[in-house]
């Protein structure tokens, strides 16, 4: 899921909504400009109403199905598709329904990716993604491939538990073992929280905790939980720098999340004014403790945290560190076995993804003109970044690789088509930047002669501005997006495309409050961005448009995937909204 020129952040998440094949005339040349023949037809004049000189979206019904627009005597491999959540679409209810009349593809949101597929033992099941790829087959559609590989949505347990190293014993009682260290240096936190409206945010590289009011000490706390069980007995303890607003005090502890029981307590840990170096001890005392859990509901105020560690002690073992060059063919193999067993699965209805998903950072660090690649080293301590291990160019190469090697190897008969996916592509702050950094790499990794990667997929979670001089940059900057995908000569996807709503004092406007005006501009812009899809790509580089969220969000605004916000072609009732008139009427285009 996961990314917006907004909401960068909720990228990753994306991934809670969901939400094939275009041939290149000759499979081992990519096609250059000079070699397509794109003769460009005049658009079809949309219906207008007399008063208003503009399309007309009252008569939504009047619309036929949106796949029925598509020119399929110009791009009759081109697929329009849809984001789906995987457990409704197998429901074949209202979503399967509108799915199946109006698109010819489907994008799973997360059924496809490793963490609803890889267990934390190693081992895969793959019986959701096999329905899924029945049902669509049976039903007519293509599925596209949502993501072989990246850093979110990762098993990270099984995959860190691979680097730990090899465990060793050492006499009883000298070992240790760190469980979780967070410095907050990248601006995240692994803590999660709650409790009367406390708040916790990463200010200049250190964890802040906010308690409006004084209640009962349990009615705020932060929380981190472990992936497998406190061992009973076993003595752990807490290392980090800790200081107050005022004076009070922190509590700790673990906890048997069923029935939210204790399985040992911290001492309680006071503090002042002044950073304060905490090392405190607690033996588990219960089985079934799978959370580290802190309470401060008793102190109204803020608590500074940094440097924070914790760890198993006195333990009979340790880890012996693996070097580099060893955590790599560690998770080469990994990414091996998890690419093998997907392609087992998929290859023979299975003929375009995602290779990787959101490789590119949003900053030159260092100095190079380019955007580097993810990293944990600005990351998120929740991901699971290959390339720190892999390689920044190899990363990508060994993907592609085992890809296509597996999908030949299980049967995979029509050419496999494999993209890389970001967000930020048509950002108008950095003038594109981001995109122009992909066209890099994307040089640098087939620079070994090996190495291809068919396409390139363009996110596109989008708003509409109401401010003219904002609106016309995003325009203009979208429409640069697409002249940079046709100069590169690869297949061109708008992968996830929903987009909301911001008045002009800069404020995202929740579907409940917007009016009859702004809903017809959002469906202006959207049949803006369809037209000029097919205007600007050459025939044989259009591979095709996904829309990822088919009804708008639900929820309030910051929850969830654009919670609140009017991001669908349909509504929360599966009733057509305008913005459903003007995806039809880029379609007609061609």
């Amino acid at each position: 899921m996961k990314k917006l020129c907004l909401y960068p952040a909720l990228a990753a998440l994306a991934l809670f909504m969901a939400c094939e094949p275009e041939v290149i005339p000759d499979e081992d040349k990519e096609p250059e400009k000079e070699d397509i023949v794109d003769p460009k037809p005049e658009p079809p004049t949309p219906p207008v109403d007399e008063e208003k000189k503009e399309p007309s979206y009252d008569n939504l019904g009047a619309y036929d199905d949106l796949k029925n627009y598509v020119n399929r005597d110009l791009v009759p491999d081109f697929k329009l598709g849809a984001g789906v959540n995987v457990p409704s679409y197998l429901q074949q209810a209202q979503v399967y329904d509108l799915a199946v009349a109006n698109f010819n593809e489907v994008t799973a949101g997360n059924a496809m990716k490793q963490s609803s597929v890889l267990r934390r033992d190693g081992s895969m099941d793959f019986t959701e993604v096999k329905k899924f790829i029945e049902l669509a087959d049976q039903s007519g559609m293509t599925v596209y491939g949502h993501t072989l590989a990246w850093h979110a949505q990762q098993s990270n347990d099984y995959l860190n538990d691979l680097i730990k190293g090899k465990k060793v014993e050492v006499p009883s009682g000298t070992g240790t073992e760190v469980i979780l260290q967070a410095d907050f240096d990248n601006g995240t936190s692994p803590f999660m929280g709650w409790g009367n409206e406390s708040v916790r945010e990463v200010v200049d590289g250190v964890l802040k905790v906010s308690n409006p009011s004084s209640v009962q000490n349990w009615q705020a706390q932060f929380a981190y939980d472990v992936p497998s069980p406190f061992v009973n007995g076993q003595e752990y303890r807490l290392k980090f720098r800790v200081k107050g607003s005022s004076e009070g005090s922190l509590a700790a502890g673990f906890q048997i999340t069923d029935g939210y029981r204790s399985a040992g307590e911290f001492p309680n840990v006071q503090f002042g004014k002044e950073w304060k170096e905490v090392e405190i001890d607690c033996i588990c005392s219960a089985d079934g403790g799978t959370r580290l859990i802190f309470s401060f509901g008793a102190f109204a105020g803020d608590i500074y945290i940094d440097d924070f560690v914790f760890m198993a002690t006195g333990t009979g073992y340790t880890y012996e560190p693996m070097t580099p060059e060893e955590k790599k063919e560690v998770l080469t193999d990994a990414m091996d076995r998890w690419i093998k067993g997907m392609m087992e699965v998929t290859a023979k209805k299975v003929s375009a993804w995602d290779a990787v998903n959101e490789s590119v950072s949003g900053a030159d660090r260092d100095g190079d003109g380019y955007y580097e690649l993810e990293s944990a080293v600005w990351g998120s301590p929740n991901n699971f970044y290959w390339q720190d291990y892999l390689g920044s160019e190899d990363y990508i190469r060994i993907v592609v690789g085992k890809a296509r090697k597996y999908y030949e190897e299980f049967g995979g008969t029509k050419p496999l088509k494999l993209f890389i996916n970001d967000y930020n592509l048509e950002s108008d702050w950095d003038d594109n930047k981001k995109l122009k950094s992909l066209i890099h790499w994307i040089e640098v990794w087939e620079s070994d002669g090996v190495t291809k990667i068919d396409g390139i997929g363009t996110q596109m979670h989008v708003s509409y501005y109401e401010n003219p001089s904002i609106q016309k940059s995003k325009e203009e900057h979208y429409v640069k997006m697409l002249q940079l995908m046709a100069d590169s000569g690869k297949l061109v996807k708008i992968s996830e495309l929903d987009m909301g709503y911001v008045d002009a004092n800069g404020n995202t406007v929740p579907t409940v409050n917007m009016t009859d005006k702004q809903h017809r501009a959002m469906a202006d812009y959207y049949e803006f961005i369809v037209r000029k899809y097919f205007e600007i790509i050459p025939f044989a580089q259009q591979y095709g448009i996904t829309q990822w969220c088919m009804q708008d969000a639900g929820g309030e605004l910051g929850t969830g995937w654009r919670g609140g916000e009017p991001v669908g072609l349909w509504d929360s009732n599966f009733q057509r909204k305008y913005a459903y008139a003007g995806f039809a009427e880029g379609l007609k285009y061609l």
